[in-house]
């Protein structure tokens, strides 16, 4: 039987148990616990036998609670699917490790990565692109200082920044952005942001002449909206969240480390705020978010030239570890329309 804490009030009015009473009563039903055993439970808190056998049974057969034991069935076999995962993710030889892979062609990597749910960094993507080596942050106002961006500011004193990109944003030369982000040592204060759709100016329509790829892997035919340009100092900080779409993450210029937690580990689920989670993967508070314990992280630092596939539904955080420049796409060859997975936005469904 679970052990949830016994109310202190045992009826509201009457013969009638409290509220909690009976919410006790109803969750430890949901369970699996006994009915015997909750009839002793509620007799030895001095309820008496006729009216304790009346209340089990009504609570049994309300309506409400038909339903509530439905969905909570359904969740437990979900719980099942997704322990069936944990534990089998377990028994690799490493757990917490991302493979690094070079020389995949697009069938392999779809067939391998893409439809498995599984990151890997691509080693050689980035390498073979005329912008590796050449775009820094004195070549990007070197010529394209002039073009104006939506830049976020005002980061470091907002807990939220990451919600609040849309308020903290504001236009700006790019040449102008360089000069902050490089006297601005390591601070979250300033970000340029997959959200501010800077890729899609078409005054930096340039930069993707410096960009190729495998065949078959990506549309170029579909690259606006489905890129993102990233730029900031170090120490900018993207809090633990998922996205609704697989990604390619490619690491031009320094270094991001990303910590990853997979989609079936549950434990996430209950700190979810829409797409992201209150827990810091950084500091965790066992206190506050004790399961995130039993939750494996993969840690990946992407190196200079080395390439992230973030899988749809992957948790991940990433914190800068120098001022990095980095170019990301979700116009795949392959379905990637996966905005329905919010487990962290369920909504009410009326008849």
């Amino acid at each position: 039987m679970r052990r949830f804490r016994a109310p202190r009030r045992l009826r509201s009015r009457g013969l009638t148990l409290s509220p909690d009473w009976q919410r006790w009563v109803a969750d430890n039903l949901l369970a699996g616990a006994s009915p015997d055993d909750l009839l002793a439970a509620l007799l030895a808190h001095g309820v008496p036998p006729a009216e304790a056998g009346a209340q089990l049974a009504a609570i049994a057969a309300s309506p409400v609670f038909l339903a509530a034991q439905r969905h909570a069935r359904a969740a437990r076999r979900l719980a099942l699917v997704a322990r069936l995962h944990q534990q089998l993710a377990a028994q690799r030889a490493v757990p917490a490790a991302v493979e690094r892979c070079a020389g995949l062609d697009a069938a392999t990597f779809f067939e391998r990565y893409y439809a498995t749910n599984t990151p890997v960094v691509l080693t050689d993507v980035v390498t073979a692109w005329p912008a590796f080596g050449r775009w820094t942050p004195a070549w990007l106002k070197q010529h394209f200082g002039d073009v104006e961006v939506m830049a976020a500011t005002g980061r470091a004193a907002d807990p939220d920044c990451d919600l609040h990109t849309p308020a903290l944003s504001r236009p700006m030369k790019l040449g102008d952005f360089v000069d902050r982000v490089l006297a601005a040592g390591e601070s979250n204060d300033l970000y340029l942001v997959a959200n501010h759709h800077n890729s899609d100016l078409d005054a930096l329509r340039p930069l993707f002449d410096d960009v190729t790829f495998p065949d078959g892997l990506v549309d170029p035919a579909r690259r606006r909206g489905a890129t993102a340009l990233w730029f900031g100092p170090g120490g900018t900080v993207t809090p633990l969240h998922h996205d609704t779409s697989n990604i390619l993450f490619g690491n031009v210029f320094g270094e991001k480390r990303f910590l990853l937690v997979a989609p079936w580990e549950t434990s996430l689920l209950e700190s979810a705020r829409g797409v992201y989670s209150l827990v810091d993967p950084e500091r965790p508070d066992p206190a506050r978010f004790p399961d995130f314990a039993r939750a494996t992280v993969r840690e990946v630092t992407l190196r200079p030239g080395e390439m992230l596939f973030l899988p749809v539904g992957w948790w991940h955080h990433v914190r800068a570890l120098s001022v990095s420049i980095n170019l990301a796409f979700t116009n795949f060859t392959r379905n990637n329309a996966f905005d329905w997975y919010r487990p962290g936005e369920q909504r009410l469904k009326f008849p």
